[in-house]
C-alpha cells in the first residue's frame, strides 16, 4: 500500500487566521513522511482573500519542508476535486478554527466532493460552533451549563431591561462573548450594569448574536476526547491562567496558563466531568476529537463549551492531554486521519 496524500487545509479568514495557520504547522511538522504525502492548503482562496499574503506554489508531494517557512498553496476546489492528478487528496484534515472551518461549511464542501476529512460532521460542527444551541441541547439532556441571556442584534437591545433580567436570573458578575466564535475573541468580563452596554456591543462586532452568561467561580479543566461512536477521554487538564481569565494571551502565549495534569479534583467529581465530556461527544454526533471545556463550580462539573476542532498549537490542550495517556502527537494525527478514514467508509455503507 503507497503513501496516504493528506491535504492540511489551514489559515482562512476568520478572526482565528493566525492560530489555524499555528495549528496546521504543527500538523505538517509532525506528519510522518514515510506514511504520508503532505499538501498544505489555505481556506482563504475561497473567498478570494489573504492568499496573497503567502506563496503561491504549492510544495512538492512527498519533499520535507521546513514548518516555519511553509508554502501554502490555495484551496482551488476544481483541482481537488479532479480524481486523476490535480491536487485530489486521500484525505482531508482539517486545521481552521473559527468560521469558515469550524462550523460546518468547510465540512459539507467536503462531503460534496467526497473526500473524506477529520474531525466532526456538517451539523456536529453547525451545533458546537453555535454556543447557545448547544446549551440548550446539553441542559435538555440535564447536564449543568451555566445560565444565559441571548441578544440577537442592538435593534431591540436594552442593557437596563437585560441588566435587569440578569439580576433576576443569576447576577453579576457575567461574560460576555459572540456566540460563534472562538479563543475568546470578543470576550469580557462584566462585574456590574454599568459595563454590560460596551461588552454586548463588543461582542456583536464578531458576530451577530451575543451571549451574556453567568460567570461561575471554580477550577477550570478540560476533557480531551478521542474516537467516533465510543470516544476515549484523555486524562482531564486543569487550567490555570496567570491573568486570572483564559483569554487569547493565557492560551496562545508561552507561559500565559499552567496545565496541571491529571487534574487536581476529587475523584468523584472527576469522573462525573468525564461522563459529561463524554456525553457532550455522543449528543452533538462529534467525530474523531473534541474538546470539552468545563469548570468545577461548588463541587460540579459544569459544561462551557464543546471544541470540534480543538487547537494543535505548542501551548493547546488536546496534544498535551494525548501526551498524558501515552499518544506522541504523531501517532496522535495517525489515529485521527483514521478516523476520518473510518468514518467516510461507515457513511458509504
Amino acid at each position: 500500500m503507497g503513501k496516504l496524500r493528506v491535504a492540511v487545509i489551514m489559515g482562512g479568514t476568520s478572526s482565528e487566521r493566525a492560530i489555524s495557520l499555528s495549528t496546521g504547522r504543527q500538523i505538517v511538522a509532525a506528519l510522518d513522511p514515510q506514511k504520508y504525502d503532505v499538501l498544505a492548503l489555505d481556506a482563504a482562496a475561497l473567498s478570494g482573500g489573504g492568499a496573497a499574503a503567502l506563496p503561491a506554489a504549492a510544495p512538492t508531494l512527498g519533499s520535507s519542508q521546513d514548518a516555519a517557512g511553509m508554502e501554502l498553496a490555495p484551496l482551488d476546489v476544481g483541482r481537488v476535486a479532479v480524481p486523476e492528478g490535480g491536487l485530489r487528496p486521500d484525505v482531508a484534515f482539517i486545521a481552521l478554527h473559527g468560521k469558515g472551518g469550524e462550523d460546518g461549511t468547510i465540512q459539507g464542501m467536503l462531503e460534496l466532493l467526497g473526500i473524506p476529512y477529520t474531525g466532526s460532521g456538517v451539523l456536529a460542527s453547525a451545533l458546537a460552533m453555535d454556543k447557545a444551541m448547544t446549551k440548550r441541547l446539553l441542559r435538555a439532556e440535564g447536564i449543568p451549563v451555566p445560565g444565559e441571556l441571548i441578544v440577537r442584534g442592538l435593534r431591540a437591545w436594552d442593557p437596563v431591561a437585560a441588566a435587569a433580567r440578569i439580576q433576576e436570573s443569576f447576577g453579576f458578575p457575567v461574560i460576555v462573548k459572540p456566540n460563534a466564535q472562538g479563543s475568546t475573541i470578543g470576550c469580557t468580563i462584566v462585574r456590574g450594569a454599568r459595563e454590560l452596554d460596551a461588552a454586548v456591543r463588543e461582542a456583536l462586532r464578531h458576530d451577530t448574536v451575543a451571549l451574556v452568561e453567568q460567570y461561575l467561580e471554580g477550577v477550570e479543566i478540560t476533557a480531551g476526547l478521542l474516537g467516533n461512536d465510543e470516544p476515549q477521554v484523555l486524562p482531564l487538564i486543569e487550567i490555570v491562567p496567570r491573568g486570572g481569565f483564559y483569554d487569547y494571551e493565557a492560551k496562545y502565549a508561552p507561559g500565559g496558563s499552567a496545565h496541571i495534569i491529571p487534574a487536581r479534583i476529587p475523584e468523584e467529581a472527576a469522573a462525573v466531568a468525564r461522563e459529561h465530556a463524554r456525553a457532550c461527544h455522543v449528543l452533538l454526533g462529534c467525530r474523531g476529537m473534541s474538546r470539552v471545556d468545563m469548570i468545577l463550580s461548588e463541587g460540579t462539573p459544569c459544561v462551557l463549551e464543546v471544541n470540534t476542532i480543538p487547537g494543535m498549537t505548542p501551548t493547546s490542550l488536546l496534544p498535551e492531554a494525548a501526551r498524558a495517556a501515552g499518544i506522541s502527537f504523531p501517532r496522535l494525527l495517525d489515529l485521527l486521519i483514521g478516523f476520518a478514514l473510518e468514518a467516510h467508509v461507515g457513511q458509504a455503507q
